[in-house]
């Protein structure tokens, strides 16, 4: 009893991480200074016309464990980005014209590699002059580093200095009646730092940015997401056993496993398309081949430890009802006494 005590202690730990880590990381904009010479404009307003949630941006990881949070700016898209504006691009010059912002979409995002993480901001930007569109843009920016999170903010600074200088260069561009004529920003550092940034797409046609980002994202998702696991109680009511699941579709998976002396079968519902995402295991169990049959509805989650591996804990503790039970496993396993209807199920393990 004291062995399962903690170890009902260590999966509620786990499980209260693997429920509550998606916190909220908050991002501020910086001050810097943006120098688009003999510059024509200046932003008078910005407006947050995203489809999405207004006060998300995007996941990253951070933390001991590399947990996940939803990123957002301190007050809102449309105050971070004024208040940066209006410091880092002020108005110079009263032959200066104001510009009102529209942003469509941005996004951050971090993807892992096995040497390092790359982190990406993506932005879709219109530009009014008195409810009049002049210009439309998108960036896509990435930065490399062990740990991309904190270069975040740099990196949404680049993205949005692309905007700009795209949009003075189609000023200028219009002015000379020269469509051919082409200009690029000096330089190719993140804002206030030194790190090496990569400005991986110039204005395109949004339909072409947009496939293109979703096929990279439905890829990332998609791949790799089958789970082994091998720990106690795992492959069935086991004392240590083995279990592979094969992921099916975003949120369902198929599981087989086996193990001393048991076995399972089952699916698993998971609460998002990502691999590590929590999951409910609703399976057949086997205990001693033979000597108790049940069925099981679990509540479960991984703990990367690794996330160049993926390689970290897996837990799972639910209940199980019996379907049978031989009388002599019974007597021995319930201390001679009935067994009850349904019994708490448990397993914890390794998984990768």
């Amino acid at each position: 009893m004291k062995n399962q005590l903690l170890l009902c202690i260590l999966l509620l730990s786990l499980f209260t991480n693997t429920c509550y880590s998606q916190k909220t990381y908050v991002i501020k904009l910086g001050n810097d200074k943006i120098n688009i010479p003999n510059r024509s404009f200046y932003v008078d307003e910005v407006i947050d016309n995203r489809a999405t949630d207004k006060d998300w941006i995007g996941i990253v990881q951070t933390g001991k464990f590399n947990d996940p949070h939803e990123a957002k700016f301190e007050y809102g898209l449309e105050n971070a980005m004024i208040t940066y504006l209006r410091i880092s691009l002020s108005k110079t010059d009263t032959r200066q014209i104001p510009i009102t912002m529209v942003i469509n979409r941005l996004e951050i995002t971090e993807k892992m590699t096995i040497a390092n993480e790359m982190g990406y901001a993506d932005i879709s930007v219109d530009f009014f002059k008195d409810n009049i569109k002049m210009f439309s843009t998108e960036q896509y920016t990435g930065v490399s580093s062990l740990d991309v999170t904190e270069l975040h903010e740099a990196n949404i600074r680049k993205a949005i200095t692309l905007s700009l200088v795209s949009f003075e260069e189609s000023n200028r561009v219009a002015a000379k009646g020269d469509q051919n004529e082409k200009s690029e920003l000096s330089g190719n550092l993140v804002p206030a730092s030194d790190v090496d940034l990569y400005s991986l797409t110039q204005p395109v046609q949004s339909t072409e940015v947009s496939a293109n980002r979703d096929d990279i994202y439905k890829k990332e998702v998609e791949k790799n997401r089958n789970i082994t696991a091998l720990g106690y109680q795992i492959g069935g009511n086991t004392l240590i056993g083995f279990d592979y699941e094969i992921r099916v579709s975003n949120y369902f998976g198929v599981h087989l496993g086996a193990g001393i002396k048991g076995f399972t079968a089952g699916m698993k519902v998971h609460t998002g398309p990502k691999k590590n995402s929590p999951f409910f295991n609703l399976s057949y169990k086997d205990a001693g081949l033979g000597l108790m049959s049940s069925l099981g509805l679990e509540f479960g989650g991984r703990l990367i430890l690794s996330k160049s591996s993926d390689f970290g804990l897996l837990g799972q503790i639910g209940l199980q009802k019996i379907l049978s039970i031989d009388e002599e496993f019974e007597n021995k396993l319930f201390k001679r006494r009935d067994a009850p209807p349904a019994v708490l199920a448990i397993g914890i393990g390794l998984s990768w």
